[in-house]
């Protein structure tokens, strides 16, 4: 059965306590630069109790932004920083730790791909025998596995790297997200939940899940029909919605009501 819960980077009690109030199953922590990674592992056994005893779970741990790719070889140090980050997944026996691979524009898109290939092939091997998966997340941010032609050779190669999708990014990228879902969805070990609305071609506002563009019924029916029933992780991402704001959680609320009627 599908798991709902949501990002939070930094938990506290008072957050962890939130989120439990809603109703909610687990906490994300995304870590989006090399200071937040060396907080993440310093802190993490800390942040373990506290989750534990806000009766929740890690759903998620991952690294965006990262610069693993230069040249067309694999940067040691910055890899050992997100393979760190993998670790704390493992620790905690979270079911997925989501990153990506930058593009390096001085190398061909062959050596790219062929360095892509072998920082996820690293961390699949140190996840073998534990119980998380690795996968991309289909955001371009310092990322180009995310789009089916991507995933066509990178995963195609690589049978167990998985999927963090969100349809917000393919909707906004003028891609087909149902047919992405209906396509890789069998690959998919992650689902963030977040609205998004475009007018004339140009993105306006990222508001909560149910007050936007769209179409929900539709991806969950895609999502079941591919037998996903993973973790979705609400992800509040608009400065009309802060979700240190009332209107930001209300909004939260909002989701929460709006995405229960859909996890059957």
């Amino acid at each position: 059965m599908m798991k709902l819960g949501m990002i939070n980077n930094r938990p506290t009690k008072e957050s962890l306590g939130y989120a439990k109030s809603l109703g909610l199953s687990f906490i994300e922590m995304c870590n989006n630069n090399n200071e937040e990674s060396a907080e993440c592992t310093e802190k993490m056994a800390q942040y373990t109790v506290d989750v534990k005893e806000a009766g929740l779970t890690f759903g998620s741990i991952g690294r965006w932004n990262s610069e693993m790719n230069k040249g067309g070889k694999i940067d040691e140090a910055e890899f050992a920083i997100v393979n760190q980050n993998l670790s704390d997944a493992i620790s905690v026996n979270c079911p997925t730790f989501v990153c990506g691979c930058n593009y390096d524009e001085s190398v061909s898109l062959y050596k790219n791909y062929t360095v892509a290939i072998e920082i996820f092939g690293r961390m699949i091997e140190k996840a073998k025998g534990t119980n998380t998966k690795i996968a991309v997340y289909n955001c371009d941010w310092n990322n180009f596995i995310n789009n089916e032609d991507a995933w066509k050779i990178v995963l195609g190669e690589l049978p167990e790297l998985m999927i963090k999708f969100d349809a917000s990014h393919s909707y906004n990228a003028d891609r087909n997200y149902m047919k992405e879902i209906s396509d890789w969805g069998n690959r998919f070990a992650h689902v963030h939940i977040k609205g998004t609305v475009r007018t004339g071609g140009k993105y306006v506002d990222d508001p909560p899940a149910g007050m936007d563009d769209l179409k929900w019924g539709s991806i969950f029916a895609a999502l079941y029909a591919n037998g996903y029933d993973g973790c979705l992780s609400i992800e509040p991402h608009s400065n009309a919605w802060r979700f240190d704001t009332e209107r930001g959680k209300a909004g939260v609320k909002y989701t929460v009501d709006f995405i229960n009627k859909f996890i059957l």
